[in-house]
């Protein structure tokens, strides 16, 4: 791990260390945390670098002494009875993993809110960039994770290529729907994304207990009258729902709805609320699709005020400021994520031409695990 930062200051006793950085962040670190995370072959698996040190089975350590070497590597020595043992840790490292409250760790990114404003602004990375250089995969990611939403252009307009894109990031996640799905309009469609009707803004699988993260949609074909593709930030409208009515954002964060999907063969269903949020009160879920509402259930005075409340945040989603109307072309490719991005898409004329997308799911594990590998190449 890297980092700018500098350490100008160390001080230590038996129970910890601190650190004073060059920005004036101070940082201190328990003997017990630091013996427990040595990383050196004795503690951890040479190969498989796992913990095998069991702190349970040891005395409780103490810090003998702690020095910070010419290449900023803290260097430990530990007693334990009459053992002794010597730990390093880089300042990259201790940087990373700080857990002092008024240090901001490296925590993942933080979202970049937009509106249709992102029309002018929309992530775009060339297929062969993508899938031929470290620096177009990471542009790729970087969109996925920032924005949400991120467009690949120039994609070989072959049924599977889809799969191919997916690969460069990891294994593809497979639904009932199988490994992909072909979003063409079927006589006896058992989705309503099957027909050619329109479709309001929603997120996929929301009746599984954990939807798939980003979803790839691919268009090999698209010559019939209408069928444009509507996307929305639901973080940007969730916090917008938040400023403007409190008691309707809580009322979708802290009680379930139903989600369903059933065919004749399966039968998938999850209670969870629209709007998720973590413990410290992001935004981490939205999750929203009115063809998998089940009943409303719940004590009776809520009914109606939760009725109101996803009608607002419904009205909300159709409002023309929030939502990116892009018509997608043969060998466009346009990812996003599902837990935050929701999206829909025009009525379309079955009748006047041909429109076939493909789609397929990958985990966020595996987008972030390829950025990671990314940045270890780099270092």
């Amino acid at each position: 791990m890297q980092t700018a930062r500098t350490i100008i200051a160390l001080e230590h006793d038996a129970q910890g260390v601190a650190l004073r950085w060059d920005d004036g962040l101070r940082s201190r670190f328990h003997v017990l945390w630091l013996r427990d995370n040595c990383p050196c072959p004795q503690c951890r698996h040479p190969q498989a670098l796992e913990r095998t040190f069991m702190f349970i089975d040891h005395t409780a350590p103490s810090i003998r002494s702690a020095t910070l070497r010419a290449d900023e590597v803290l260097e430990i020595e530990f007693r334990a009875g009459d053992e002794s043992h010597l730990s390093r840790y880089t300042k990259g490292w201790l940087r990373a993993h700080g857990y002092s409250e008024n240090q901001t760790r490296d925590r993942p990114c933080t979202p970049q809110l937009w509106d249709a404003g992102i029309a002018y602004r929309l992530p775009c990375i060339d297929y062969t960039d993508y899938m031929q250089t470290n620096a177009g995969l990471r542009a790729w990611i970087e969109g996925a994770r920032t924005q949400g939403i991120v467009l690949l252009r120039g994609v070989p307009q072959q049924p599977g290529q889809l799969l191919e894109v997916a690969r460069r990031i990891g294994p593809v996640r497979a639904s009932n729907f199988g490994e992909y799905y072909d979003v063409v309009s079927r006589p006896n469609p058992n989705a309503s994304a099957y027909t050619s009707m329109g479709l309001e803004l929603h997120t996929d699988l929301a009746n599984w207990h954990a939807p798939p993260d980003v979803q790839l949609l691919f268009c090999l074909k698209s010559s019939v009258l209408g069928g444009e593709s509507v996307f929305a930030d639901g973080f940007r409208v969730a916090e917008d729902l938040r400023a403007a009515d409190q008691e309707a954002f809580n009322l979708l964060s802290t009680h379930d709805i139903e989600y369903r999907f059933h065919d004749h063969t399966c039968d998938i269903r999850t209670n969870a609320p629209v709007i998720e949020v973590n413990r410290e009160g992001r935004l981490a879920r939205i999750r929203f699709n009115n063809w998998l509402r089940g009943v409303m259930v719940g004590p009776e005075k809520l009914i109606e005020p939760m009725y109101k409340a996803l009608a607002t945040f419904w009205r909300m989603l159709r409002n023309p400021k929030y939502r990116l109307e892009l018509r997608l072309e043969p060998g466009h490719l346009i990812a996003y994520n599902n837990n935050r991005v929701l999206h829909g898409r025009a009525p379309f004329d079955a009748s006047s031409g041909e429109r076939h997308l493909q789609g397929c799911y990958l985990n966020q594990e595996d987008v972030d695990s390829a950025l990671r590998l990314l940045e270890r190449q780099q270092a």
